[in-house]
């Protein structure tokens, strides 16, 4: 299972309160028919479909059919895993709500090393954060700095939870206590995954990413545009709504006017560029003309090269 979408599913798995049992059984069912439909596995782990458009077939097919939760689980691993991996996080997803369905927690073998602890922390924060309003993201990221500059400060503490003196569950139960009444429900949240899914000594990394995560979380949620024409209110909100759909998380729209695209729009939301530009088509328009023309393999297509030419 990729480790962005296990983080992403344990987060929302926590939150189902008494849905759990409906959306694991939703998922288990999708699981199976992934298994049983080889058209559906085709469709939905094929590499050379475009994200959007297996999205869509998730979205056609569910939507009025199961649970919020199932729906938004399914989409964020069409949106961010690996096509080839779908069929498996579909299953790892259902696997998660059913031990949280029957109480169960669910442990990996041993600690992550960094970067896979990095990614499924990223995985849950982007989960975690979700829901919370911009101008609450400053509080998380300085409780997470304190959180951090404390940890540093305090050698007994320090040992406590950066070293394998302690299990997961006990060194997770620390920063729970230790942050409990004293920070949001979000920031204690995200330091204690982050000591129950890292290694030990990589506890003050994780952290430290978790504060810049969350200040780039703002950023996320800007779509920078540059449009060929001023838009009015009205294009502004169903722009943002597109733009919602397309990333899967919340976005306000900042327009700039830019003539030269022509027509369209240029969108810039944190790293992720979305070109819908008149240029950017004529440009893809001339590089596709002034492609060589493929050598000539018989009569006939001899005739065709020389009648494009003309």
């Amino acid at each position: 299972m990729y480790e962005l979408v296990y983080g992403y599913t344990d987060a929302v798995v926590e939150d189902l309160g008494r849905d759990v049992g409906t959306v694991a059984d939703q998922l288990g069912a999708f699981a199976d028919l992934l298994a049983s439909s080889g058209d559906l596995r085709g469709a939905l782990a094929n590499t050379s479909l475009p994200v959007a458009l297996r999205r869509t077939v998730v979205h056609e097919l569910l939507a009025k059919k199961v649970a919020p939760a199932t729906l938004q689980l399914l989409s964020f691993a069409v949106q961010s895993g690996a096509a080839a991996d779908y069929v498996e996080d579909v299953a790892g997803m259902a696997v998660a709500a059913a031990a949280k369905k029957e109480g169960k927690i669910r442990l990996d073998e041993g600690p992550l090393g960094r970067t896979a602890a990095a990614e499924r922390l990223e995985g849950y924060a982007t989960a975690v954060l979700a829901p919370v309003k911009e101008r609450h993201l400053g509080n998380v990221e300085d409780e997470l700095f304190r959180f951090m500059r404390i940890v540093e400060g305090n050698n007994e503490l320090r040992l406590a939870l950066t070293t394998n003196e302690r299990p997961a569950l006990a060194r997770q139960s620390i920063v729970v206590d230790l942050l409990a009444r004293r920070a949001s429900a979000e920031s204690a949240r995200l330091a204690a995954y982050a000591a129950r899914t890292g290694r030990p000594r990589d506890f003050l990394l994780l952290v430290d990413g978790l504060v810049q995560r969350v200040a780039k979380e703002a950023n996320r949620r800007l779509a920078d545009v540059r449009s060929a024409t001023e838009m009015t209110d009205a294009e502004r909100t169903r722009l943002a709504a597109v733009l919602t759909r397309y990333v899967g998380y919340p976005v306000q729209v900042r327009v700039t006017p830019q003539p030269d695209l022509i027509g369209g729009f240029v969108a810039s939301i944190g790293d992720m560029v979305v070109d819908a530009s008149v240029r950017h088509r004529l440009e893809q328009a001339r590089q596709f003309l002034m492609a060589p023309a493929p050598p000539s393999g018989d009569a006939s297509s001899s005739g065709r090269s020389s009648n494009r030419e003309l």
